[in-house]
C-alpha cells in the first residue's frame, strides 16, 4: 500500500522511484483484477455482516475490519490512480484531493498492515489461551481494546502527520499521490518512526506470528492426538497464513528496501526495485478479498448453491424456445 519513499530528500525529489512501465500498461494490468476484487468484497463483506455466526466470531472482527478499509481503499485510492494512469493527473487538482488520496494511500495502508500484526498475535490468544476471551472483562481486555488502540493510534498519526501537519506540503498534481510530499518526513525522527513503527515491526510481527502458529499448531496435534480440536482452529490457522503469505510477499521487500535506506544504504541503490515493489504490492489489495472467500467454507457452498440455481434456472428456460416452431407446424 505504501507506493512512495519516506526520506528526507523525498520532498526535494518526488519523482525520484518511476516506474518504467507506462501509466497505460500499469492500468490494464490493474484493471482485471480490480473489478472482480471490487465485486468479490462486497460479496464477502456482505456475507461476514449478514450471517450471524460470521459476525458474532471473535476471530471474525479483524477480517471484518480488515475488508471493509481495504474495500474503502479499492473505491478511492486505487480507483484515483486508475484515473491517473489515464490521464497522468490528479483527478482533482486541488490540495484537499491530495490530502485525502495520501490519506488513503498512505494512511490506510498503514492501518491494514497494523491490523494484519494483530491479526497474526490475536490467532494465538484465540487458539492457545481462550481463556483470555472467556468472560466479558476479559473479552474487552484482550480483545476490543487492542482493536480500539490501533484506531486511536491511527486516527492520531493520520491527523498529525498528514491531515494537519504544522508544515507545509507541496503538491505534485501531475504526479500519483501527488507526489506523496509529506513534510513531516523531512524530519529524521518522524521517518525512522514511521519506517520502524508502522512498516517495520507490523511486518515483523506477522512473520513471527503466522510462522509461529503453524509449529505451535502442528506440534499441539502430533503431541496430543485431537483431530477434532485441529479441525476446529485449522479454518482460523488457513485464514491468517494465506492472507500473511499474500501479504509478506508483495509488502515485505518494500519494506525490507525502506529498512536499508534508514540504515544508510544510498537511495539510488535499488531505485528500479524499489518502484515495482511498491506498484505490485497494490497487488496485496486486490487478492485480500480472494482470499478470505476460499477460507470460508460456508461461503463455498452458498456460491455453489447460486451456481447450481442458475444452472438450472437457465436450463428450464431452453424448452420454451422449441415449442413455438412445433406449434406453427402442428396449425
Amino acid at each position: 500500500m505504501d507506493k512512495h519513499d519516506h526520506h528526507p530528500s523525498e520532498q526535494s525529489r518526488p519523482h525520484s522511484h518511476e516506474i518504467s512501465i507506462p501509466n497505460f500498461v500499469q492500468f490494464w494490468l490493474i484493471l482485471p483484477f480490480y473489478i472482480p476484487s471490487v465485486v468479490c468484497s462486497l460479496f464477502v463483506l456482505y456475507h461476514f455482516i449478514t450471517v450471524r455466526t460470521l459476525r458474532a466470531a471473535l476471530h471474525n472482527h479483524v477480517i471484518i475490519i480488515l475488508l471493509s478499509i481495504n474495500l474503502f481503499v479499492q473505491l478511492t485510492g486505487m480507483l484515483w490512480n486508475l484515473i491517473y494512469y489515464c490521464q497522468n493527473q490528479a483527478l482533482w487538482p486541488i490540495p484537499v484531493f491530495c490530502i485525502v488520496w495520501i490519506t488513503v494511500d498512505e494512511g490506510l495502508g498503514i492501518a491494514i498492515t497494523m491490523f494484519f500484526a494483530w491479526a497474526a498475535i490475536e490467532r494465538h490468544i484465540l487458539i492457545f489461551h481462550d481463556r483470555l476471551v472467556s468472560t466479558r472483562q476479559k473479552t474487552i481486555l484482550f480483545h476490543y481494546l487492542p482493536i480500539s488502540t490501533i484506531f486511536l493510534y491511527l486516527i492520531c498519526y493520520i491527523s498529525i502527520v498528514i491531515i494537519f501537519p504544522l508544515c507545509e506540503n507541496t503538491y505534485d498534481y501531475d504526479h500519483i499521490v501527488c507526489g506523496s510530499p509529506l513534510c513531516y518526513y523531512e524530519l529524521r525522527l518522524v521517518t525512522v518512526w514511521d519506517v520502524v513503527v508502522n512498516h517495520s515491526v507490523p511486518i515483523f510481527l506477522i512473520i513471527v506470528g503466522s510462522v509461529g502458529l503453524l509449529l505451535r499448531i502442528v506440534h499441539q496435534k502430533s503431541r496430543m492426538h485431537q483431530p477434532i480440536r485441529w479441525r476446529k482452529y485449522r479454518k482460523l490457522t488457513i485464514q491468517l497464513l494465506s492472507i500473511s503469505f499474500v501479504y509478506l510477499i508483495l509488502h515485505t521487500p518494500h519494506t525490507l528496501m525502506e529498512f536499508m535506506y534508514l540504515c544508510g544504504i544510498p537511495e539510488e541503490m535499488g531505485e528500479d526495485f524499489m518502484s515495482y515493489a511498491e506498484f505490485f504490492s497494490y497487488y496485496s489489495n486486490l487478492l485480500l478479498p480472494f482470499i478470505c472467500a476460499g477460507s470460508i467454507p460456508e461461503l463455498k457452498t452458498k456460491v455453489k448453491r447460486l451456481l447450481s440455481w442458475w444452472g438450472r434456472s437457465t436450463r428450464t428456460v431452453h424448452p420454451h424456445t422449441f415449442t413455438l416452431p412445433r406449434q406453427r407446424r402442428m396449425d
